[in-house]
Parts: C-alpha cells; structure tokens; sequence
C-alpha cells in the first residue's frame, strides 16, 4: 500500500494526471461558456493535453491560461468561419429532417449524409488545427493549410482522433440509456480526457514539427 503512495509510483502518476484532466476540463467547459472565446480555449486544453502526454512538468493552471490568454484575439480569425460553418450544417440537418414523402425523404437522406461527410472532414481538418495553433506562430492560413495536409497526409491518425471525438455520441445511440452518465462524465473530464487521448495519438508528428521548427520550411 505504502508503495502505491509514492510519488513516482504509477498509481500516484495516473491520479495526478486524472487531477489534471479534471481541472483541464472545467477550465476548457468555463472558457466555452462564452461561445466566441471556445476556440481559444479548445487550443488551451489541447496544449496542456499535448505537454502531459510528452510527461512534461506541466503547471496545469498557469499554463492553461497563458494559452488561452495569448490566443484569444487570433482564435477568433479561424473559429467564428467554423462556428458558423457548424450552425450552417446544423441547419441544413434540421431542415432536411423535415422533409415529406418518398422523394423528399431520398434527397434528405442524400443531402444528411453529404452534411455529415463535411462535418467529419472539419472535425478532423480541427483536430490537427488546435495543435498547430497551441505550438506555432503562423498565419490562420498557413495553420489550416498545414492542417489539411496532416489530417489527409496522416489519415490513420485522424481517423483515431475522429473516433475518440464521436464516442460518446456513438455510445449514447447505441445506448439511449447511457445519456446521464456519458454527459456527467463529459461535464467532469470529458473533454480534457478526449484532448489527452488525441495528444498521445498525434504526439509523433507535433514533436516531429517542433524540432523542425527552425528550419526554413518549418510550420
């Protein structure tokens, strides 16, 4: 028992990291209540995230804010084009649900599908965009051309970082029931969880990118 205790000790790791992720995660949910400032705070999460999966020492709070802080006014250039992209797809769904009788409901089902074949492209051009953006100074251009290319140039990857965004709307369809849990589990870690899980998938490559970062065609 004594030996769980210990600091170095693998329990007392995953609990701290837990810790971590909890806090991460409240901070992440508060710093989206205001939808405007979401992405800033998205990029927050995933640059913590990144900085635990690398086992760096991480000051959770300090580092979270100075992100958030220092992204606030440039996360804007590329997250309100996303934000309203999302309520556009969102709509279309909405109206296309709507639809009556059998021809309608062909070209409603065509139309979903095309709607969510674009909503999973953005979730997967956005996952390797937070990144970027937490460790790069570059132009919102330049950050989401780069995302493009990851997320088509490593697309194993992306679709493990897809996989670990849509599981719990994948779990709650299979199980209706599990609506209260997975949105308790979402409102406590969730999000900062699914920001680790993603870090340790693209770890390879952002580390790749950053010991490249000096060199003339750097990211």
């Amino acid at each position: 028992m004594a030996g769980l205790l210990r600091i170095d000790s693998p329990f007392h790791r995953a609990w701290s990291a837990a810790a971590d992720l909890v806090v991460i995660n409240g901070l992440t949910l508060l710093g989206c209540l205001p939808v405007l400032t979401a992405g800033s705070a998205l990029v927050a999460c995933h640059r913590v995230a990144m900085e635990m999966a690398r086992d760096e020492d991480v000051y959770t709070v300090r580092s979270w804010w100075r992100s958030f802080r220092s992204n606030l006014r440039g996360s804007l250039v590329w997250w309100l084009p996303a934000l309203a992209l999302n309520a556009l797809m969102g709509a279309e769904l909405l109206l296309f649900s709507h639809a009556d009788g059998a021809a309608g409901a062909r070209l409603s089902s065509g139309a979903s599908g095309l709607v969510l074949a674009c909503s999973l492209i953005l979730t997967g051009v956005g996952c390797w965009l937070l990144p970027l953006v937490a460790f790069f100074d570059n132009s919102a251009v330049r950050h989401m051309g780069n995302a493009m290319r990851l997320a088509v140039g490593a697309l194993g990857r992306t679709a493990l970082c897809l996989a670990i965004v849509a599981a719990p709307a994948a779990l709650v369809l299979v199980l209706p029931g599990a609506v209260g849990p997975v949105a308790w589990f979402m409102v406590i870690i969730g999000v900062g969880f699914q920001a680790y899980l993603i870090a340790v998938v693209q770890r390879g490559i952002i580390d790749r990118l950053r010991r490249a970062a000096s060199a003339p065609d750097a990211v």
